[in-house]
């Protein structure tokens, strides 16, 4: 299937685009950039220069996803969202006397998230962190520090304070004044986990946990 691409979006040289991938109204991918098959960058959204980023990812509407940014397979970006990739930002040398380069250097950091995360609308995301596989940020969350695999971190700045499953439902929430107990739960969909503290192990498909995740 072909590649569409709005007639006011703007795909710069050398830019990759897999088959079936959308790029909709105003948005911008800079050059070098490579995405996948079936991806969607939405409504005003801007990806800079040699970014990767895998199969099936949404970029919704009026996201930022800057250098050095890499989004694995069946990653969510929502609304809002900006990336960043420098703790001590300056637009100029320290005499102000020199507009400072905006090519990579020894300041610009990674981030990568994993496959299948979602990050909500309206977060902002520092660099040199990784978002772990199936994690989940709330809305309008400022995430500092690397998020473990099915963990939800939520807040400014964002701490862990939950598991979600695969399919995206809660299973378990973190008491906040102490350690949580080690425990095996299973999601409504069907799928099972051991949870110990952010330490999360996915069961294969046969398996049974002891404890069916309800309403939390």
């Amino acid at each position: 299937m072909p590649v569409r691409i709005h007639p006011t979006a703007i795909v710069e040289d050398n830019v990759r685009l897999g088959d079936e991938t959308s790029v909709w109204d105003n948005a911008h991918i800079r050059h070098d950039t490579v995405l996948g098959e079936q991806c969607l960058v939405g409504g005003k959204a801007l990806i800079a220069y040699d970014v990767r980023i895998g199969h099936r990812v949404k970029i919704n509407s009026n996201a930022y996803v800057c250098n050095g940014v890499t989004l694995e397979d069946g990653v969510m970006v929502s609304a809002g969202t900006i990336f960043t990739n420098d703790r001590f930002p300056r637009a100029t040398d320290p005499d102000l006397t020199r507009l400072r380069s905006s090519d990579p250097d020894e300041q610009t950091l990674p981030t990568v998230v994993r496959e299948g995360a979602t990050i909500g609308a309206g977060c902002l995301i520092g660099c040199d962190l990784t978002i772990g596989r199936f994690a989940m940020i709330g809305m309008g969350s400022v995430v500092t520090r690397s998020v473990p695999d099915f963990c939800l971190a939520v807040g400014n700045p964002a701490r862990v304070v939950g598991v979600v499953c695969r399919c995206g439902q809660p299973v378990q929430r973190f008491p906040p004044d102490h350690e949580p107990e080690p425990v095996e739960v299973v999601c409504g969909c069907g799928r099972s986990y051991s949870i110990h503290g952010c330490t999360v192990r996915e069961h294969e498909p046969s398996s049974v946990g002891t404890q069916t995740a309800g309403a939390i």
